[in-house]
């Protein structure tokens, strides 16, 4: 008997420890790995148009194109709905806040790394994105910033209720990741490349 409680212990043990082992948390992945995947430019020739263009699409869609806060969690979706508890849902929905704050912060570093002076199109049009990168991530500041006191009583919402409260109270930084987005989509107009 003693055997068959030392070994289930063990087992259940290991579970636990692959359980653990293989979580992902995609802020730190892409913080670790972002070193792997920017491109330091090491010219002294300042980035044209095109190059330009062409890296801010890639950057912006590495960090925000699989984004767990608008596959996922995108609470501005008419029908949105989620499973499980208002506390799961709360603890997800801000770690995913968490995660985007590091990818604007990695997004940005990337620009200020790969971008050299001298196109006056992409000066002006790569100062105007870390503007809006740099609004984005004091808006997910503030939101951020008093959320568990914002959400306290949330537990005892209806799941609708929840979904309308989280929209209000992220309001800023959604429509500052919008602002974002139509930047970078409108990037290749205001850079006049046909």
């Amino acid at each position: 008997m003693k055997n068959i409680k030392l070994i289930s212990a063990l087992l259940v043990a290991m579970l636990l420890l692959t359980f653990v082992s293989c979580g992902n948390n995609k802020a730190e992945n892409n913080s670790n790995s972002n070193s792997q995947n920017t491109t330091e430019n090491t010219s002294t020739t300042p980035t044209t148009k095109e190059e330009y263009q062409n890296y801010l699409t890639e950057r912006y869609n590495y960090y925000f194109g699989d984004s767990n806060l608008y596959d996922n969690y995108d609470i501005y979706a008419e029908d949105f709905t989620f499973n499980g508890t208002n506390e799961e849902f709360l603890t997800v929905y801000n770690n995913s806040y968490v995660e985007l704050k590091a990818n604007l912060e990695n997004f940005k570093a990337d620009l200020n790394n790969f971008v050299k002076k001298g196109t006056p199109e992409v000066d002006k049009l790569n100062a105007e994105v870390i503007t809006d990168i740099d609004k984005a991530i004091l808006s997910v500041d503030d939101y951020t910033s008093g959320f568990a006191e914002k959400t306290k009583d949330y537990a005892t919402l209806g799941k609708d209720e929840v979904v309308k409260g989280l929209r209000t109270i992220g309001k800023s930084s959604h429509d500052a990741m919008d602002d974002l987005k139509n930047l970078i989509d409108d990037a290749k107009e205001k850079l006049g490349i046909s």
